[in-house]
């Protein structure tokens, strides 16, 4: 005789919190993935860099607005070289009575205007040629990417010198002296890229169908190049900033009395021994600025890879 069999009973679900009643089950595994997507992006090697990014942006832009700063050229020559900590000038004053603080905001804002726009520059004008010299690749490419190889040769640093001192001294002649020379490293990069998307199935599809070159190139081939171009701006942005102290250094770039950290440094050389905070406190801001921005964009191209 066979024992009877068992009906299995179900196990009664657990209660839920009011908090897991609220999101629907489709909601909150959408919500944990989103979140655990997240937890990349909560590395010291992101969150550090990004901080001090979000730093040096807010004292250049919002710091004399905060602060209630005064403008930088408007000091007062009974001011002179006060020392740091001084009521009023609590990182001292230059030899004009400007304060130090007052000009390290307003360098900051115009050095990263500077930065940014010359960037921005040399990302636009060439990443459309390197898309038509990948997508064009019998006449217009060959023709794009020699003109591309021969701004390429020069040394960086020497065709800015060189375009600014034809140009004369001034923000908008060093935002142009600066993108021009790297508009042959986006060039390149993009061209790269789009060699890699535009033989793809759906881009010959879309050439199939009929559409337009200019279509193709911004609506297939530039969303999947967009990546690797913004993180290449992030590395191009560290150099514009590099080339704007130097030109300003040199007299080339941003001139007195509009403050830039690169004729801070400059106009401040004299006084190395006596007053080394005038020199020490722009280049502290930059270096930090730049490697923040490299160590930024390593973070980025690592979890491009990983994923």
């Amino acid at each position: 005789m066979t024992a009877p069999t068992k009906t299995p009973i179900a196990p009664r679900p657990l209660p839920r919190s009011p908090e897991t009643r609220a999101i629907p089950v489709r909601s909150q595994g959408a919500l944990r993935l989103w979140w655990y997507r997240q937890r990349r992006f909560r590395r010291p090697g992101v969150v550090i860099p990004g901080a001090v990014l979000l730093f040096m942006v807010l004292f250049s832009f919002l710091g004399p607005i905060v602060l209630n700063s005064p403008p930088p050229g408007t000091g007062n020559l009974s001011d002179y070289m006060l020392p740091m900590g001084s009521p009023g000038h609590p990182l001292g004053t230059n030899a004009f009575g400007n304060d130090t603080l007052s000009q390290l905001m307003y360098g900051g804002r115009t050095t990263l205007t500077v930065a940014v726009a010359a960037t921005a520059l040399g990302l636009v004008v060439g990443t459309v040629l390197g898309m038509i010299a990948g997508y064009f690749q019998t006449i217009a490419g060959p023709i794009i990417m020699r003109v591309l190889d021969i701004i390429f040769a020069f040394p960086d640093i020497i065709l800015a010198i060189a375009i600014a001192a034809y140009l004369g001294p001034s923000m908008i002649n060093a935002i142009w002296a600066i993108g021009f020379f790297s508009i042959a490293g986006f060039g390149r990069i993009s061209r790269a890229q789009s060699l890699r998307v535009v033989p793809m199935d759906f881009v010959v599809a879309a050439r199939s169908s009929g559409s337009s070159a200019p279509h193709i190139l911004l609506t297939h081939v530039w969303p999947n190049i967009a990546g690797r171009v913004f993180a290449y701006a992030l590395v191009g942005f560290g150099y514009a900033m590099m080339a704007e102290a130097a030109l300003s250094y040199l007299g080339l770039g941003v001139p007195l009395p509009t403050p830039s950290w690169g004729n801070i440094i400059g106009s401040n050389q004299a006084y190395i021994s006596t007053a080394p905070q005038l020199l020490y406190l722009p280049a502290i801001c930059m270096f930090a600025t730049i490697a923040c921005v490299n160590l930024f964009a390593d973070a980025i191209q690592e979890k491009r890879a990983s994923d």
